[in-house]
């Protein structure tokens, strides 16, 4: 289970939708999301609050290519494979875009 930490909905609410529109590769990534042992990965770079407290995100991710689109916190921790689920990468460096992160 994924916690949104009050730190990281603070971060979240700093990183609206459409913030960062335009910035593609060079947009500051706010979390990532990936599935242990395998090349599934959410780099979000920005965040919405939904009615029903759930999170809507954008950014780039991959499960069977890379892609941007919209996906929400629900639907990624609903993912289980075997056992696995999705973890938050809680050693991201504040500041490092999509770009850094596919290096």
């Amino acid at each position: 289970m994924i916690t949104v930490t009050e730190q990281l909905k603070n971060v979240f609410e700093a990183n609206p939708l459409y913030s960062k529109e335009g910035q593609g590769l060079n947009a500051e990534v706010i979390a990532r999301f990936f599935l242990p042992f395998s090349s599934v990965v959410w780099l979000v770079t920005e965040a919405e609050q939904q009615e029903d407290g759930d999170w809507l995100f954008f950014g780039y991710c991959h499960i069977q290519e890379w892609e941007w689109g919209y996906v929400l916190l629900s639907q990624i921790q609903e993912v289980n494979v075997r056992g696995l689920t999705v973890q938050l990468d809680k050693g991201l460096k504040t500041g490092i875009t999509v770009k850094a992160c596919l290096n």
